[in-house]
């Protein structure tokens, strides 16, 4: 994890885990140990924690370990050798952090094994201390924030970093050849919205003993926060792609009428899809570039990134949404230029409900930022009505980790949307949509270089303002077809929302095109 994972993901906010060596060290639960535990039990601990006020984990970190920077704190290193499950050849094993520097909120960690759950303790002297940081002072105990799970995902005989949970309630993962990017979360609660962002923390961890051959791990987690407590599940498998089936309840303690399920936060900072540019030798800087709907409709939605002078909400309003996600769809490395980030090994995550999310909206918010280092993408779901006070609330859904989305492509997609000053007139913007997978359905002949009746081969909107000169043509040098256009902005308007979909027959064949223009 480099400096500018760590930044991106501390955030001021933490979680806490731990690990051991052997079943005798680390008090592994054996058939008569620790305390009985399953999904219900834990569900139940979050339903009677609710009807307390919130109280936050007690502080157990020293004040120098609160005052370490980044690379003091890279030094504390957890030894391999006494990872979870090191020695048991299960396929899986575990390994923990320290809490301390952005990381400030501990947790407790349990391992569970034939249904019964055992804490694990910390020790200082399951981690090396490097020459930029010393042990914590005698007498002291920070306690854990965060672990990180291993598997082969990319090699048979080499065991690979693929999951880590780390900071609130966030986690990340990655798939076959991919490095980390964007991040889940537990819970969203008011997300930009005044007076601040609440972030629930993962207070406690249940890291359940997987079979021998098993292909998938479980994790257990206790959410809690001001406004609401909640048990979670995640089963976790990695094979070419990561996925994690999730099953959460919720129990608030007050009512929110802001509360994202299933969130996704991400970073986009530049693209030639956005007017914003970076003084910078690199062509695009993000980790995800669109927002990727699949609506209750059946209709598939593309709404590019962009980085804008303000914050921007965008709501998509929708009835048992089939699946959403942030994507990285530019896979080519010299798009980016980048020998360090790799971006284009960044993964795409994409959410599909197990069971109907009913009514709601998936919310995209964008944060302005002049920097890599500050994810400032966030998307999730908005139940339509707001959660009430002492009620619960139950979600399943399936998070994949990916390189594309896991859909059946039987329509055009969009490769790249391209966005400049007008060549013509300078108060209009000029846009290049490329679309690829058109070849098999009736557009253009190949004699064509333009199109003909343009409103029985594409369908192009705008919520304020208008389009002019538009025209659809094969794109000979990439394949499928570019859909070129003008906008000109309507006289006081800051914002607007443009839209296009491919027609053939009559009859939509492509993604829709959405893209929020701003001043």
């Amino acid at each position: 994890m480099d400096r500018r994972d760590v930044l991106k993901l501390g955030a001021g906010f933490a979680a806490a885990l731990y690990f051991a060596r052997h079943a005798d060290v680390i008090g592994e639960a054996r058939a008569d140990d620790g305390e009985p535990f399953s999904f219900a039990t834990l569900v139940e601990r979050a339903r009677q924690l609710s009807l307390s006020p919130y109280a936050p984990p007690a502080d157990t970190i020293p004040e120098n370990y609160k005052d370490l920077n980044y690379d003091q704190y890279r030094d504390i290193r957890f030894k391999r050798e006494d990872a979870l499950w090191a020695n048991d050849n299960l396929g899986f094993t575990a390994e923990f952090f320290s809490a301390g520097y952005l990381y400030a909120t501990p947790v407790q960690i349990f391992t569970v094994a034939n249904g019964r759950a055992t804490e694990l303790k910390y020790r200082a002297d399951l981690f090396t201390y490097g020459q930029n940081v010393t042990p914590p002072p005698e007498g002291t105990a920070p306690g854990f924030s965060g672990f990180r799970i291993h598997t082969p995902i990319d090699k048979a005989y080499q065991m690979d970093e693929f999951a880590v949970f780390q900071g609130a309630s966030y986690f990340r993962a990655k798939a076959t050849g991919q490095g980390y990017g964007l991040s889940a979360r537990g819970l969203a609660i008011d997300t930009a919205r005044p007076p601040h962002d609440e972030f629930p923390v993962f207070r406690a961890f249940w890291i359940v003993r997987p079979e021998s051959g098993a292909s998938s791990v479980t994790v257990f987690a206790l959410l809690d926060s001001i406004s609401v407590s909640g048990a979670y599940k995640f089963v976790i498998s990695a094979r070419a792609n990561t996925v994690m089936d999730v099953d959460c309840t919720l129990f608030p303690r007050k009512t929110m009428a802001h509360a994202g399920i299933a969130p996704l936060t991400s970073m986009f900072y530049f693209a030639p899809s956005t007017s914003y540019r970076a003084d910078e030798v690199r062509n695009r800087v993000h980790d995800s570039d669109g927002l990727a709907i699949w609506n209750g409709k059946g209709e598939h939605i593309w709404r590019p990134l962009i980085n804008s002078p303000r914050v921007q909400f965008s709501s998509f309003v929708d009835d048992a949404v089939r699946g959403f996600g942030l994507v990285q769809r530019e896979r080519r490395g010299d798009r980016y230029e980048d020998f360090e980030a790799h971006y284009e090994q960044r993964p795409s995550l994409w959410v599909e409900p197990r069971e109907s999310f009913g009514k709601g909206s998936v919310d995209l918010v964008e944060l302005p930022t002049t920097t890599e280092y500050f994810d400032n993408i966030v998307a999730y779901w908005h139940p339509k009505e707001p959660l009430a006070a002492g009620a619960s609330y139950a979600y399943k859904y399936r998070l994949t980790w990916c390189d594309a989305p896991p859909l059946r492509i039987n329509y055009a997609t969009v490769a790249q949307t391209l966005v400049g000053a007008s060549l013509q007139n300078a108060g209009r913007r000029l846009f290049n949509i490329d679309f690829a997978g058109t070849e098999e359905f009736n557009l253009c002949d190949d004699s064509d270089e333009f199109c003909g009746d343009k409103s029985r081969t594409m369908e192009l909107t705008a919520s304020a303002g208008t389009i002019v000169n538009a025209t659809i043509r094969r794109n000979r040098v990439s394949g499928g077809h570019r859909v070129a256009f003008e906008y000109e902005p309507a006289a006081g308007s800051d914002e607007a929302d443009l839209r296009c979909g491919l027609l053939s027959d009559g009859k939509p064949i492509s993604e829709v095109w959405i893209y929020r223009w701003t001043a």
